[in-house]
């Protein structure tokens, strides 16, 4: 047998906790009561628009969210974030957040330009989100999960591949069949995926191109795990973790040598992860160019 809807048993409980405590329920409540379940109603059958417009969605899908984690063991986890908003706006503050707190880059010269080397090239990485938001299964409740090592990175996703694929299949060229339709087409409408069944061969490709090993992809029953290998020429180990006034999450080395505009642009990010380059110029009267390159010195 299916399972009942939520809102089907939200309705259940509304009815049986006014037909129990009339006295707390008056003709104005359980009017507000039914306009919110016929509310609700119109959500599920809008849930698409929802997730990629709306606001508050850990309130209807408790795991429309992206979590990020930098462990040193399996069993040791330094610090974690969450990524919530609307799914158009997870994939932009995502990638902003694992630049700015947790892929360390290494930097070396061409010629005169200096270069920023990531653990996996961002484009990859970039591309593996997208794969991760359009084809997880909302329902599921859980989020998808990011673990940052210092040599390694995985990606987590609630889903299951198109009925009769194998990895193979996977890996191979194929249609694109993607576990939310709407969702996918409201993205590439957006200018962000084209839609032909290419992300795998572009993320492949991405890390040849750069020069780092292919990614793994392991397939469960119910989930799917991507894993990025980090060249050994680019892995930074992690410093000691110290607390130095609001700043948790600094290594000893960093902290003893910010200057007082790097540690203002560090504590606005520690205040609130999510906020832009332009923000933090704007708070700060600087201009963007000048919270770049503070960051880009943080990272080194």
């Amino acid at each position: 047998m299916a399972r009942p809807s939520w809102f089907i048993c939200r309705i259940v409980e509304v009815v049986e906790e006014i037909s129990t405590k009339p006295a707390k329920y008056d003709s104005s409540a359980s009017k507000r009561c039914i306009l919110g379940l016929s509310w609700a109603w119109k959500f599920q059958r809008k849930k698409p628009t929802a997730l990629l417009f709306g606001k508050e969605l850990s309130y209807f899908f408790t795991g429309a969210y992206i979590k990020i984690g930098f462990f040193i063991t399996d069993a040791e986890i330094i610090y974690q974030d969450e990524i919530s908003g609307s799914l158009l706006q997870q994939i932009d503050q995502a990638l902003d957040i694992l630049c700015l707190k947790y892929l360390k880059a290494k930097i070396s010269y061409r010629g005169i330009q200096r270069a920023e080397n990531y653990p996996c090239p961002l484009e990859a990485l970039r591309e593996a989100l997208l794969n991760a938001i359009l084809h997880k299964d909302y329902s599921s409740g859980v989020p998808i999960q990011i673990s940052v090592y210092d040599d390694k990175l995985f990606i987590g996703n609630v889903g299951r591949l198109p009925a009769d694929w194998s990895l193979e299949v996977l890996l191979g060229k194929h249609v694109s069949i993607p576990f939310n339709p709407t969702i996918a087409r409201i993205f590439y409408l957006a200018g962000y995926v084209e839609s032909w069944g290419r992300g795998i061969e572009k993320i492949f490709t991405a890390c040849r191109n750069d020069g780092v090993p292919e990614p793994e992809y392991t397939i469960h029953p119910t989930d799917i795990m991507l894993k990025f290998a980090a060249h050994p020429d680019r892995i930074i180990p992690s410093g000691h973790i110290v607390v130095r006034g609001d700043f948790t999450d600094v290594t000893d080395n960093l902290a003893d040598n910010l200057t007082d505009k790097e540690l203002a642009v560090l504590k606005l990010i520690l205040e609130n992860n999510c906020r832009t380059t332009s923000e933090m110029a704007s708070k700060l009267a600087v201009s963007r160019q000048t919270i770049t390159s503070k960051l880009a010195l943080q990272r080194t």
